[in-house]
């Protein structure tokens, strides 16, 4: 099975290794570090999900590739993965390597180290950008500045 990201609903950044998922009709920010970052990439990218998890499978063992599956249906279920079609074989394959020069679990580029599949979710993104001190600036004083005594 393949996925995608629907670009319409979902404004997507990685930054530093961190990729930022906002859903501009829900409000909704997500944070996907470590592991969760690098499974988007391929996922989101179109790799076909059993030739992920045989990747995963080949490069860190059966429980990453489990724990690659449920973060997968995660995504699913919190509505930021569609359903492309395409079950494994042929055409499965052809469109991996369209999208990532793979022909083979071990084709996908992955890290030495994983990493922990951490997402978090933030159901309103007015509170974030109220903690963010950029929109604090005074256009005078410029930021940061000292607090007056």
């Amino acid at each position: 099975m393949r996925y995608r990201c629907d670009p319409s609903r979902f404004a997507v950044d990685t930054v530093e290794g961190e990729t930022i998922v906002m859903d501009l009709v829900d409000g909704r920010l997500f944070l996907l570090e470590s592991g969760a970052a690098i499974v988007w990439q391929h996922v989101a990218a179109g790799v076909p999900l059993d030739l992920l998890e045989g990747a995963i499978q080949h490069a860190y063992g059966a429980a990453a590739r489990d724990d690659v599956r449920g973060f997968v249906a995660d995504l699913r279920a919190r509505g930021l993965l569609d359903d492309v079609g395409e079950e494994a074989g042929e055409g499965a394959a052809e469109a991996a390597q369209a999208v990532d020069g793979a022909r083979a679990p071990e084709d996908l580029t992955l890290p030495a180290e994983l990493g922990p599949l951490t997402i978090t979710a933030y159901d309103d993104m007015t509170s974030i950008i109220t903690m963010d001190p950029i929109h604090d600036v005074d256009p005078s004083r410029g930021w940061p500045f000292d607090a007056p005594s």
